[in-house]
C-alpha cells in the first residue's frame, strides 16, 4: 500500500529539528494503525510537482499556514488533482488546510471565519464512531469551510467550527483539526504567534485549554487506516475487474477478426 502525502505547509525552521516535518508528524500518527503502508513525500508547497493521479494507492494532505482561497498556483494545481483523483476512485483524507482546499475543489467554500481563531484543544462531536471523539482536539486555524459540496455531508464538528469533518458520496473524508499535532508543538505555536498575529486573549484560552482537556489521536488514526484499507481494497478489485474485462473484450476483438478474415480469403483453387 503506497501512500503520498501533500507538505502543503512547512514547520517552522527552529522547530523543525524537534518535532520534524508536517509528513513526519502525520506518519508517526496513523503508521502505527496502518503499518502495511509505505508513505511517500510530494511538497507542493515547495513548488515540487504533483504525481499522476494513478501513482499511488491513496493520498493526505497535510495543514498549511495559507489559506486556500489564496490562489498560488500550486493550489489550482491541486485542485484539479483532486478532481482527477475522485474521478478515478482513489482514497484522500485532508487535515486543515487539506480540509478546506478539498471542499474548494469539489465545490464548496472555504472562508476566514467571522468567529476567529479556534486553537489550543476543543470538544468535537461526530457521527464517525464515537471512540474517535471521547477526548478533545487539537485545533489551530482561522479559515473554515463556510459551503459544502454537493456530494458531501458533515460528519462532525465543534461549537467554533460546525463543519469540522466532512464526509464524500466518494472515496473522501477531511478534518479541520490535527490529529497529527502534539500538545507541545501546539504550545509552541500558541507562544510564537500570542500578541502578533493571534490576541492574547484567545492564545490565554488556549493555553487553558492544553492544560484542561485530555487528547488522544490514536482512535481516529485507526478510523482513517481502515477508511484507506476499505477504499484501496475495492478500487483495486474494481480494476482487476475492469481490466479482466477489457482483456476479454480484446480476445473477443481478436476472434472475430479471425473469423473475418477466415470468411473472406480466397480457397486458392
Amino acid at each position: 500500500m503506497k501512500i503520498c502525502i501533500f507538505e502543503n505547509g512547512l514547520v517552522p525552521d527552529d522547530l523543525s529539528p524537534t518535532y520534524g516535518s508536517y509528513p513526519d508528524m502525520i506518519s508517526r500518527w496513523l503508521g502505527p494503525s496502518l503499518p502495511e503502508a509505505s508513505f511517500f513525500l510530494c511538497s507542493p508547497v515547495s513548488g515540487e510537482s504533483l504525481p499522476s493521479p494513478d501513482a499511488y494507492d491513496g493520498y493526505i494532505l497535510s495543514g498549511s499556514r495559507h489559506s486556500s482561497y489564496d490562489e498560488l498556483l500550486w493550489m489550482q494545481s491541486m485542485r484539479s488533482f483532486l478532481r482527477e483523483v475522485k474521478d478515478m476512485d482513489r482514497p484522500v483524507f485532508g487535515i486543515c488546510f487539506g480540509h478546506q482546499i478539498m471542499a474548494d475543489a469539489f465545490g464548496g467554500l472555504t472562508q476566514k471565519a467571522k468567529n476567529g481563531w479556534g486553537i489550543g484543544v476543543q470538544k468535537y462531536f461526530s457521527s464517525l464512531s464515537s471512540d474517535c471523539f471521547s477526548t478533545g482536539t487539537f485545533v489551530f486555524h482561522q479559515d473554515q469551510v463556510a459551503i459544502l459540496p454537493p456530494e458531501a455531508k458533515v460528519a462532525g464538528g465543534s461549537e467554533h467550527c460546525p463543519n469540522g469533518i466532512i464526509q464524500y458520496d466518494f472515496p473522501a473524508l477531511s478534518v479541520q483539526f490535527h490529529p497529527e499535532f502534539s500538545r507541545d508543538y501546539v504550545k509552541e505555536l500558541v507562544a510564537r504567534y500570542s500578541g502578533s498575529t493571534i490576541p492574547e486573549a484567545t492564545c490565554r484560552s488556549a493555553i487553558n485549554s492544553l492544560h484542561e482537556i485530555p487528547v488522544d489521536g490514536s482512535p481516529l488514526a485507526t478510523y482513517v487506516a481502515d477508511f484507506f484499507r476499505r477504499w484501496i481494497e475495492l478500487s483495486r478489485t474494481f480494476r482487476h475487474s475492469e481490466d479482466i474485462e477489457n482483456r476479454v473484450v480484446r480476445s473477443d476483438i481478436n476472434h472475430s477478426t479471425i473469423r473475418n478474415a477466415t470468411r473472406t480469403t480466397p480457397s486458392g483453387n
